[in-house]
């Protein structure tokens, strides 16, 4: 491309040069012939005009009319068809490759429905986990104090209480040798380790759950005193348990 621009201003600065040089030389023959200088200055501008417009005339038409006429005559020989035919070719050949982006999305390796399934797998485990802590907790405070029927009653009575469920479900049991004041610590235990809950939940689960211990009792009143004299009884206020 840039010798292609080279070659025409080249060319244009060759036609310049013999148009002023004609031009010129009009003008000296209109002053030798006694004219004066501006009607030899006129005669200068009108000849190079004239150089110019004759230039651009003949350039129109070859390029127009006469360069596919001569185009098509030699493509009729057989040397300069098959030249013709080659430089095609290697146009075509030349002609920039346009990289085809694929915009889709790639689906992922693991279908969507099996992450799901798998993080819930996960959280199912996490809660299981949680919960068996609780119930640890509860044997190793219950296991001198119930049957292992009224245990196991104890450990479905918490399980339900995890899980939110309805009142129901809780069933009494009955328990010795513990009193009022070891329950509610009891109570309050399970309540702090599952927290953030309502402290009444934890007040029915026991007024539910031990109906012997506080018949009489109110809600309210076993949620007022769940952390009473923290450090007596045989079950104690655990932060932790």
């Amino acid at each position: 491309m840039k010798n292609n621009i080279l070659e025409y201003i080249i060319l244009y600065v060759i036609m310049a040069c013999v148009a002023l040089a004609i031009a010129a030389l009009a003008r000296m023959f209109t002053v030798s012939v006694g004219f004066d200088s501006f009607t030899a200055f006129i005669v200068f501008i009108v000849v190079l005009a004239v150089q110019v417009v004759v230039y651009l005339s003949i350039h129109v038409v070859l390029q127009n009319m006469m360069l596919p006429w001569i185009g098509n005559g030699l493509a009729k020989i057989p040397y300069f068809r098959n030249k013709i035919e080659q430089g095609k070719v290697t146009q075509t050949v030349a002609e920039p490759q346009i990289e085809v982006i694929d915009t889709d999305i790639p689906e992922p390796d693991f279908p969507l429905e099996d992450i799901r399934n798998e993080q819930q797998q996960n959280m199912a485990k996490e809660q299981e986990e949680i919960l068996n802590i609780a119930l640890n907790y509860t044997r190793k405070s219950f296991a001198l104090y119930l049957s292992y029927e009224d245990l196991d009653l104890l450990c479905r009575n918490i399980r339900a209480y995890m899980n939110k469920l309805d009142e129901k479900e809780l069933k009494p049991v009955k328990v010795k040798e513990l009193s009022a004041l070891d329950l509610r610590h009891f109570g309050w235990n399970i309540w702090n380790y599952f927290k953030p809950r309502n402290q009444m939940d934890i007040a029915n689960l026991l007024k539910i759950v031990f109906p012997d211990i506080f018949k009489g009792v109110e809600v309210k009143s076993i949620k007022r005193h769940l952390k009473d004299d923290e450090l007596k009884g045989v079950i104690k206020i655990q932060e932790n348990i």
